[in-house]
């Protein structure tokens, strides 16, 4: 992918969208694969926010019926089922046990009854495997570490998993491969209208600091909490709320399975998910008033999860000392007074305040897809345009997707991997972040063998992706490269010599002089 900020300052577009998290990546690629000319742009980089920030799932979302929203529930997993067939690779099966314990708000029957609707609603031809009952003597075998007072039974179900940030990539490169023009870095600072109608905005290259007009018959506001041009912000005051949530990064927990757990005092659940060899434990839910850009980890946030999380472990104890890293991101969600932020609907919905103005409010990264097409087919309708039956983005394979002969493809793709030098976990893991992208990576290792070394010990990750990144995936800053390409400051904790080691590989490609690496090693050390 290239930055192409010329071409937007010169070409006329169809559909300009404004935020590249998973909402505007579905949506400019739903509108490019219909023929419509796309600008896509964000004032920082690609799934630098909230889509970066979840609990890493493609899931139903089980905690959603007791609120009785089947038909999110029910479009969830149709979309975890879609989402698997295009991205294979990337939209991993993974177990979710639950525990009954004695004093549980919801007890076995009821947790029954939710597990075999969701399995009901989910429909045939799933990636994963029906619910299933665990005895408490199956349980003392597969999960020892867990506490045992009180627990009564345990019930295992199936959802999927995935590296958001590298899934939004994908999306945005199918994108650029139907024609969008794409750059990030570009701020949209305000609107400009001719006889009240929305015709284009006026921008800034956050990196030249030049300010100039694109053009286009529409505008599509996807920027979810970042919502901060004074038209959007007016209108949505009433109409949005921010919900925060936070995880912790912890060591792994000798199981390969997630976990979904209770909170003792506000009936939440929680989730403990195996990540890359770590362990994400999250998320909170919380009310949130202030900038966006300012969104962190509170202590507070901290203490909850490790006092919830230490309910449940029985030989293991987590403190401070335990945590790896932490991320906080924040929710927009449509706004529905007196409720706590938990049991605010996830729904999504569009808005459209003014002529050629959609902004897009709520949703989840598993239902993006969907919804994006939806606020398509309504953009497409006010330019006049033939809807499609079906669009595009629910047939079309995901650009790194081996196809449906997937597991063949995985075995012949790891030893591949492990023949060019990389070792067995290494080489697992490059399939599930790139696909058939992979043989580019092991073409960079056949030029420099010392490019299947790992980036870290503790890192499954290869010196030749630091190459691959910096080379076609627009990275701009070192952030970019080590927080969201590649995930190293979530998965490790604060090491300058790593950082360093990563941005002097990058600046081969990137041009960085030694006055530049140290400065984007230092940006990133402040943001630990």
């Amino acid at each position: 992918m290239k930055r192409e900020v010329k071409k937007l300052k010169t070409e006329k577009f169809d559909l300009l969208v404004v935020g590249a998290g998973i909402y505007g990546a579905w949506t400019a690629c739903d509108a490019a694969l219909r023929g419509l000319r796309v600008a896509l742009i964000d004032k920082g980089d690609f799934a630098s926010g909230t889509s970066s920030a979840s609990t890493k799932l493609i899931h139903g979302g089980l905690r959603y019926l007791e609120q009785m929203r089947l038909d999110l529930v029910k479009k969830s997993l149709e979309e975890r089922k879609l989402l698997s067939e295009l991205a294979p690779h990337m939209v991993v099966p993974i177990k979710f046990f639950m525990p009954h314990y004695k004093h549980d708000k919801l007890g076995p029957a009821m947790l029954k009854t939710g597990l075999w609707m969701y399995d009901l609603l989910a429909g045939k031809g799933q990636p994963v495997s029906r619910h299933n009952s665990f005895t408490k003597d199956e349980i003392y075998s597969k999960y020892a570490f867990l506490k045992t007072e009180g627990l009564k039974s345990g019930s295992c179900y199936g959802d999927c998993q995935m590296d958001d940030a590298r899934f939004t990539l994908d999306v945005i490169d199918r994108a650029y491969m139907s024609g969008a023009i794409i750059a990030n870095y570009v701020s949209a600072e305000e609107y400009i209208t001719e006889n009240d109608t929305i015709v284009g905005a006026l921008v800034k290259d956050v990196l030249t600091l030049e300010k100039f007009t694109i053009k286009a018959k529409k505008i599509v506001n996807a920027t979810g909490p970042w919502k901060n041009l004074v038209e959007d912000h007016h209108f949505l005051k009433n109409y949005m709320r921010f919900s925060k949530g936070i995880h912790l990064v912890m060591p792994q927990l000798p199981t390969m399975d997630s976990l979904l757990l209770m909170t003792e005092n506000d009936d939440r659940i929680f989730f403990l998910v195996p990540w890359y060899g770590k362990t994400l434990v999250g998320t909170t839910d919380s009310n949130y008033t202030g900038d966006p850009d300012r969104v962190k980890v509170e202590d507070s946030d901290i203490d909850y999860l490790l006092k919830e999380a230490n309910r449940y472990l029985k030989d293991i104890v987590w403190d401070r000392s335990s945590i790896i890293s932490q991320f906080a991101g924040l929710r927009a969600l449509k706004n529905e007074p007196g409720k706590p932020p938990s049991q605010v609907t996830r729904e999504w919905t569009m808005f459209e305040p003014k002529s050629g103005l959609f902004i897009s409010v709520g949703g989840k990264f598993t239902s993006a897809r969907a919804d994006a097409a939806n606020l398509v087919n309504q953009v497409m309708k006010s330019l006049d345009m033939k809807i499609p039956k079906i669009p595009p983005t629910a047939t079309l394979p995901f650009p790194s997707s081996p196809g449906s002969e997937f597991i063949q493809w995985k075995k012949s793709a790891i030893t591949e991997n492990i023949n060019a030098g990389l070792d067995k976990e290494v080489a697992s893991y490059l399939i599930f972040r790139y696909g058939t992208k992979i043989k580019q990576i092991r073409e960079l290792i056949e030029q420099d063998a010392s490019l299947a070394q790992r980036i870290a010990p503790d890192l499954p990750f290869s010196k030749a992706e630091i190459i691959y990144c910096a080379q076609n995936e627009m990275v701009i800053t070192l952030e970019d490269l080590v927080r969201r390409r590649i995930p190293v400051t979530i998965l490790s904790s604060p090491n300058i010599k790593i950082i360093t080691k990563i941005a002097e590989l990058a600046a081969k490609i990137k041009g960085w002089d030694k006055v530049k690496i140290e400065s984007e090693v230092k940006k990133v050390m402040l943001l630990l």
